[in-house]
């Protein structure tokens, strides 16, 4: 009798710890705070289910804390045996705008948390984004205050041989000088052949932030204020700035139509007067060019690196044309500006964007040969031979090592068709979107094939058809040279360009042709996983940084860095 008793008990406890277990899974895959368990709808919902089950705060961030260990062990043997190239990410989170505060409820224990995230492509040619360390008032020393989130997820980890990239924020403290510490002792500790060991980046989004924030910042609150009755737009605090350009556009196409003068409702506002709308017209104008190719680089599916250096040409060419075609000395000033900041981005990231843009076989050299002979441009064409002889020097490397001939992961990894639509996602808190788009889908695929089609290539705009540059390159191109049977990247570079089409995935056609190029798709594989922008979607129109999400706000730092981590981690 005893012996049953005993028995039962054991059981219900493990059953009791399986629930435990589920439920920490259950809150960290949805990005739950475990304090829901206290609130009465929560407790009722339970008790409902199961009576017997006792609900504790403690025990689940405990199978929390023990699965954020689990998944980690496993995360480490899987990133020790990766054979190919990782990007870090360096994010700083912050609780900064004060009307977000009303909405939060419980307390606030922690107002922002630094994000160091593994970027990398799997042997499925899968983009895969893994939170390494999301922390909290660490007790880091002054000296190592710059350096400390990057050599403790490296070490971590064991990445020193695999760290080829780091993107940063812009305007952050970050660069050569205070990065050099970090670059040589992992210089050291690694075994990394390719010359510069370690690139910086700079984020996409953090740029056109910037360019924005330099064309809004003589916008007073009260002329905001005005406008914002003109047009009859809500709140003033948007922190987005596309929907900031969208209510000031209106605002002068209602000038352009003359409508405040011959609708005597407008009779009673106050009007900008003639120096404001100039100000206005000014912000409409220039941060409309910049909107034009933020749509395309971030909106719809994740976009690899290759994309980035055509796009943000056309840029330069717009804002050129723009300065040239200014007819005030405000608009030109304000020009000047944003581009000097975009020349000082571009000079950075020439390289790298560049080698990516080589990497796609709809441009190869043609498009950085045709970019750097336009005099608009005013690049001198040295530029493309130090680009091409970065290439020759990463795949001469990648030849001479036997890496290209093993697995880029030999260790079994995530196998879920699930989980890798989940992690072509940048947003990890956008799942009903997700829910969203799969119930559309559903419903055009009951659609003929033909006529679906058709419908979507006529509803989608193609931006293209209006870049200038764009359009020039396309007459620049021409026949290809001979090709000739040399190396695998010679091969490619003088196969011919593959016709043009917008909607073209480069991971996907580099899949196709490893067997083609075993080599050179190692190459790619590596340059394409670098992420220009550590935000994607409309968290790219954030005018300030972003914030951390809700619920890790008022827990523990181990275990709010525990949820994050882990999330990706849950079927390793």
């Amino acid at each position: 009798m005893d012996n049953g008793a005993s028995s039962s008990s054991s059981d219900a406890r493990k059953k009791e710890k399986e629930a435990q277990r589920a439920l920490a899974e259950s809150f960290i895959h949805s990005g739950i705070n475990p304090n829901t368990i206290k609130t009465p709808s929560f407790a009722r919902l339970m008790s409902l289910l199961n009576p017997d089950f006792p609900l504790s705060v403690p025990k689940v961030e405990k199978q929390i804390l023990k699965i954020h260990e689990d998944c980690k062990e496993k995360a480490k043997k899987f990133l020790k045996g990766f054979q190919g190239q990782i990007t870090l990410s360096y994010e700083w989170f912050l609780l900064g705008w004060e009307w977000t505060r009303d909405y939060i409820k419980g307390p606030i224990l922690h107002e922002d948390f630094v994000c160091l995230t593994a970027h990398f492509v799997d042997d499925n040619w899968k983009i895969k984004q893994w939170i390494l360390g999301y922390n909290t008032d660490q007790n880091i020393p002054l000296e190592d205050l710059d350096v400390y989130h990057f050599k403790d997820a490296v070490q971590n980890f064991e990445l020193e041989n695999k760290v080829s990239t780091l993107l940063l924020p812009i305007e952050q403290g970050f660069d050569e000088e205070t990065l050099a510490p970090f670059k040589k002792w992992i210089e050291e500790k690694g075994n990394n052949q390719i010359n510069p060991h370690v690139l910086l980046i700079y984020c996409c989004a953090d740029l056109f932030r910037l360019m924005v924030d330099d064309l809004f910042s003589e916008i007073s609150s009260s002329l905001l204020e005005n406008v914002r009755m003109l047009v009859c737009w809500g709140r003033c605090s948007s922190t987005n700035w596309n929907l900031m350009l969208s209510n000031l556009q209106r605002a002068v196409d209602m000038k352009v139509e003359d409508a405040f003068s011959k609708d005597e409702i407008y009779d009673d506002y106050d009007k900008p007067s003639d120096e404001e709308w100039i100000k206005i017209e000014t912000f409409s104008k220039l941060t409309g060019c910049i909107y034009k190719v933020t749509t395309l680089v971030f909106e719809g599916e994740y976009q690899t690196s290759n994309v980035y250096f055509h796009l943000l040409a056309e840029l330069k060419v717009m804002l050129n044309q723009e300065l040239a075609s200014a007819d005030n000395d405000y608009f030109r000033g304000k020009t000047k500006q944003i581009l000097k900041r975009f020349d000082k981005y571009w000079n950075n990231m020439f390289l790298v964007l560049a080698t990516a843009s080589v990497l796609d076989p709809r441009f190869k050299m043609k498009y950085l040969e045709f970019y750097c002979s336009n005099k608009e441009v005013n690049v001198e064409g040295s530029k493309a031979e130090t680009v091409l002889d970065y290439l020759r020097n990463l795949y001469a490397r990648c030849a001479a090592s036997d890496i290209y001939q093993k697995p880029i992961c030999p260790v079994a990894t995530i196998d879920s068709e699930e989980e890798d639509e989940e992690d072509e996602e940048e947003d990890d808190y956008d799942e009903e979107q997700e829910e969203g788009d799969e119930e559309k889908e559903d419903k055009e695929g009951q659609k003929e094939e033909g006529g679906a089609q058709k419908e979507k290539e006529e509803k989608k705009p193609d931006a293209y058809k209006d870049f200038v540059l764009f359009q020039e390159f396309l007459k620049f191109e021409g026949s290809p040279r001979e090709a000739l049977n040399e190396s695998e990247l010679d091969s490619y570079l003088k196969e011919p360009v593959m016709e043009w089409n917008k909607d073209f995935k480069a991971l996907e056609w580099w899949k196709e042709e490893s067997q083609t190029y075993p080599i050179l798709s190692r190459v790619a594989r590596d340059i394409l996983a670098i992420p220009i922008s550590r935000a994607t979607s409309y968290d790219a129109y954030v005018l300030d940084k972003r914030e951390p999400p809700e619920f890790v706000l008022s827990m523990e730092p181990k275990v709010s860095n525990a949820m994050m981590c882990s999330k990706k981690w849950l079927r390793l």
